[in-house]
């Protein structure tokens, strides 16, 4: 029978606590996405191969059609550090909602427990108790001390990790943005310097070819001494240029080993033989500016983590009220194991408790105002990273747009450059020119050449930047990929 009562008493009990929870209010501000005016009125420059055309940017690097480069990015996405790094981050972000989530719910333990105990007699002698040694067998279920969230702390705990959790996220979109836009810009300088070095090699052939005629008109009593020397000099100063760029291209190969977890061997296999610099000829469409800043990671993160400072508001100033608990347990005692089923046996406790922080020299009060502080920077943090996004998308729209300028205009210069060195090496084999006219046309060529190149190499690497800026790349797929190689990562312990 007493089972039965304490049953409907525990019933009504757990019926009541479910009422207080269900209808607890949340105590502090609610949310409301802060508004950046200077969002709504930005419009990004419209210049060059730059359109207002919905933007392609999901796997913006195969439109630069070179498989070298789709495998890099692929290794990166596998192998970077980097990634590995922000995956761990946002399984400790995940981690912690569960541990916020957690405190909805009773913490209750099991136990179960045998000891033998003698009392000491002699303690007791001057009452005329004797005592001798016994069993006790106990065991039993208990419930620590419950917090039910009348007031919406736990809420807003959970609240905030949701909105922390979502910030890593968008983080781990960040990276994966940024890495690629490095992988893909590294790449770039690499093929660059292949193009330079190819350049450098083929003028030290035309280099040559001038010494030897120089050295010709010598035997022939044309031209002195001098002219040898002086051909030999630039020679000799253009050759000495060489390993240096081959330095610089053995660092940037080393930088797309690191960037693709792996080391320069490797990495040499997979670029192969020098191939010529990969462009894109397409415009690229930037859409609606205010859609550009919403798909771009670190405007998204900042955001959440204005959400998460202004939850955790409310989950301080719920310390200023009462905590309603509850706390129980259950168990069997006996002193024979047999007759833990026995009626007499069982034992419980269980209600509720109220406690409030009546004086506590105004800590609570300064837990608020110290996060309505952080809420503070968190909204001019995340005002100043859009304000950033735009200053990055004008910058990479200018710059792309004055590189393909500056292409165009050393295509001209080295197509001339080609011609009049061509003419004046006839004249000077003829003699109708000076070694210094072809010597100084011959620099021409050189610095055009170069300088195309470097154009080139500027508007492949710019055209990756401004994808960055945009955020391309952002899609879900590549974060699924991410999570389902952060399962496979190996646990530390």
């Amino acid at each position: 029978m007493w089972q039965a009562k304490n049953a409907i008493l525990i019933g009504v009990t757990l019926a009541l606590t479910s009422v207080l929870v269900t209808t607890a209010c949340k105590v502090g501000p609610n949310y409301e996405k802060p508004q950046v005016l200077q969002a709504d009125l930005w419009t990004p420059p419209v210049e060059g191969p730059i359109t207002t055309a919905e933007p392609n940017l999901l796997e913006w690097w195969k439109r630069f059609d070179d498989p070298v480069l789709d495998q890099l990015i692929v290794q990166a996405q596998e192998s970077n550090a980097t990634i590995e790094k922000s995956l761990a981050n946002v399984r400790i972000s995940l981690g912690a909602l569960g541990i916020s989530e957690s405190q909805f719910w009773p913490t209750i333990g099991t136990m179960f427990q045998y000891q033998r105990i003698k009392t000491n007699q002699s303690q007791l002698a001057s009452q005329g108790v004797v005592i001798e040694p016994y069993n006790l067998w106990l065991g039993g279920v208990a419930m620590t001390s419950w917090e039910i969230d009348v007031w919406g702390r736990v809420a807003r705990m959970v609240e905030g990790a949701k909105a922390t959790l979502e910030s890593t996220v968008e983080d781990l979109r960040g990276v994966l943005i940024s890495i690629r836009s490095q992988v893909g810009t590294t790449y770039m300088n690499v093929r660059t310097l292949q193009m330079q070095l190819s350049i450098l090699r083929q003028s030290v052939k035309n280099y040559q070819t001038t010494l030897n005629l120089a050295k010709d008109k010598f035997k022939a009593g044309t031209n002195t001494l001098l002219e040898v020397n002086q051909a030999q000099t630039d020679l000799d100063i253009l050759t000495a240029s060489i390993p240096s760029t081959e330095s610089s291209l053995d660092a940037a190969i080393f930088s797309l080993a690191y960037l693709c977890g792996t080391t320069s061997g490797p990495m040499k296999l997979l670029l192969g033989q020098p191939a010529p610099l990969p462009q894109m000829n397409d415009e690229i469409g930037i859409g609606i500016p205010a859609e550009l800043l919403r798909r771009r990671p670190d405007v998204r993160s900042s955001e959440r983590l204005v959400a998460a400072a202004v939850a955790n508001i409310g989950a301080q100033e719920a310390l200023n009220l009462p905590i309603f608990s509850l706390t129980g347990n259950f168990y069997l005692a006996a002193n024979e194991f047999s007759g833990l089923g026995q009626q007499g046996s069982p034992a419980y406790s269980f209600g509720p408790s109220i406690s409030w922080l009546v004086f506590q020299g105004g800590y609570v009060n300064s837990l608020i105002a110290q996060s309505k502080g952080q809420a503070q920077a968190a909204l001019a943090g995340y005002r100043d990273t859009v304000l950033d996004a735009m200053r990055d998308v004008e910058t990479a729209i200018v710059v792309l747009s004055n590189a393909k300028k500056s292409e165009m205009l050393y295509i001209t210069a080295e197509k001339s450059a080609q011609q009049t060195y061509d003419l004046a090496n006839l004249q000077y084999m003829a003699g109708r020119t000076s070694l210094d006219t072809l010597i100084q046309v011959q620099n021409d060529l050189l610095n055009a050449q170069t300088k195309l190149a470097d154009s080139q190499g500027l508007v492949a690497q710019n055209t990756v930047s401004l994808y960055r800026a945009l955020g391309g790349g952002w899609e879900d797929g590549a974060i699924n990929q991410t999570a389902q190689r952060s399962a496979g990562m190996k646990d530390p312990s």
